[in-house]
């Protein structure tokens, strides 16, 4: 149970899989997510997925070779179609 609790706490990407358990979830009422951007696939709430689903725009990240969009380094040895697969989110 604990365990269920622990993979709840922090961010993970609709679009992409990315988590980052320092920084809170989408889903936390609070619409802090909104404008935000994932640092993996360049996601920007509120405005990319407005009129694109979240489908839509995992394709195009997947189409654009799933790479870490920041400018701060990926972390260590970042896949992003792992991370994906980790996430649920299969590619295909």
């Amino acid at each position: 149970m604990a365990e269920d609790r622990l993979m709840k706490l922090g961010f993970t990407c609709p679009v992409c899989g990315f988590h980052d358990e320092k920084l809170p979830p989408l889903e936390d009422g609070q619409n802090k997510w909104y404008q935000e951007i994932c640092p993996s696939c360049g996601t920007q709430f509120g405005y990319d997925d407005a009129v694109i689903s979240h489908h839509a725009l995992r394709l195009r990240w997947i189409a654009g070779g799933a790479k870490w969009w920041a400018p701060d380094p990926a972390p260590d040895g970042f896949d992003g179609l792992h991370q994906l697969r980790a996430a649920g989110l299969s590619p295909d």
